[in-house]
């Protein structure tokens, strides 16, 4: 299927004339760009998101969180 659609876009592409084709190529370049520079904008906030949260302060607040609800499941079971 994939390579039947790219067979079509050839054969489209090959019917207009050169400013045309030149246009359709500027714009499918530019959505590229796009993409890439979004993908590396997201990469850059999830290396980020993944830094801080191996941070010492963030390692120990989740571990304070934990003691709290294992210390608050005591004392449910306990009352």
């Amino acid at each position: 299927m994939s390579n039947q659609t790219n067979t079509n876009v050839a054969r489209e592409i090959n019917k207009l004339n050169e400013t045309e084709a030149s246009a359709v190529l500027n714009y499918i370049s530019t959505l590229l760009t796009k993409r890439i520079s979004k993908l590396k904008e997201n990469q850059t906030n999830d290396d980020l998101v993944l830094s801080l949260s191996d941070a010492y302060e963030n390692k120990r607040a989740r571990q304070v969180v934990e003691w709290e609800r294992v210390r608050r499941q005591n004392a449910q079971r306990g009352a």
